[in-house]
């Protein structure tokens, strides 16, 4: 299923003629594109002149979401310097009422993920590190990072049977025996949820949702898009929060990967103690264990699969990085 999505006929004459005025060329066709998750209005535009481009935003149909953090994206193109070396070209935006569009370089001819490699996640891990290292000193022009929905999400497991029920119901092959596991685990974790927001950590400029959906690789490197979240968080956090999306495809585990990570930002003084690791693991698996067994979100309908396919990965490497048991095995999803 997909999401629903814009039509090109849908985007009012003078939104066009200001993609015109903007890149000095006529436009000779556009199409919606897919790819990620949401009811973004997405479009690949071919202009007379053989030049084409991606233009994302808001408009007809898109979530007040959408049209929140927009603008918020926007001023990380138009302001942030450490994004442009992974990051699509920025070219300038349009807007009339009802709709707000960035216009960016076109990826089209990059490499998608999945089928992911162990050379790529390597190579994506560098990268990160040298983004990481570069973002530092432009971290202040961000918002700080809320620890809204990622740092109490076992607790709210121990104090909300609705919560609880919603993750049991994913192991419904096996609910009673996940239950004792889930009552021999919560009281270690729980603990360790709030110990990600510490200071004393490596904290800088983070892209905070890194997914296949959010990057290509262009002539061998990576490249980020959907900065809509990006803020003043802890480094370690957007690494661990891409490890699942990288499991969960077929790629490398996390103990496979943060190693390199690590190891290229200690090149640069960089390094992190103990705790972070743990946090970041045990809250990554707390987004998506009080996530993936909601209901499903109409405009969104993929949603809920993406976060089981991660949610498996991320227990799995919480559980192994602190010694304790692994839960059963996820089944599959009822809908399915």
């Amino acid at each position: 299923m997909r999401e629903p999505k814009p039509y090109w006929r849908d985007v009012p004459l003078t939104l066009r003629k200001q993609v015109e005025e903007q890149m000095a060329s006529s436009i000779r066709t556009a199409t919606r594109v897919f790819g990620g998750y949401g009811p973004t209005a997405t479009f690949r535009i071919f202009l007379e002149d053989g030049r084409t481009l991606f233009a994302k935003g808001a408009g007809q149909g898109s979530l007040p979401e959408n049209w929140r953090v927009l603008p918020l994206e926007e001023a990380v193109y138009r302001e942030i310097r450490a994004i442009s070396p992974i990051s699509p070209r920025y070219y300038g935006s349009v807007s009339t009422q009802g709709w707000h569009l960035l216009l960016l370089e076109d990826l089209k001819g990059s490499k998608k993920v999945p089928a992911w490699t162990e050379a790529l996640a390597v190579q994506a891990m560098r990268d990160l590190a040298q983004f990481h290292v570069q973002g530092i000193t432009e971290a202040d022009k961000v918002e700080v990072m809320s620890s809204r929905g990622v740092t109490e999400n076992w607790l709210s497991m121990k104090q909300s049977s609705e919560e609880r029920n919603y993750f049991l119901d994913l192991f419904h092959e096996n609910r009673e025996e996940t239950e004792a596991w889930l009552d021999a685990v919560l009281d270690v974790l729980i603990p360790l949820e709030t110990d990600l927001m510490r200071q004393d950590q490596p904290w800088g400029l983070i892209h905070k949702d890194i997914r296949s959906d959010n990057l290509r690789f262009r002539d061998g490197r990576l490249v980020l898009f959907d900065w809509a979240l990006a803020c003043r968080g802890p480094l370690l956090f957007d690494i661990g929060f891409f490890f699942p999306s990288l499991e969960g495809e077929g790629g490398p585990t996390a103990e496979q990967l943060l190693p390199i990570y690590k190891k290229e930002m200690a090149e640069h003084g960089i390094e992190f103690p103990e705790f972070a690791e743990r946090a970041v693991a045990v809250c990554v698996a707390g987004f998506f264990a009080t996530r993936a067994g909601k209901p499903p979100i109409p405009q969104l309908p993929r949603l809920r699969y993406i976060q089981w396919l991660q949610l498996g990965p991320a227990v799995r490497w919480t559980c192994n990085l602190l010694g304790l048991p692994q839960p059963p095995r996820l089944s599959p999803l009822k809908d399915e």
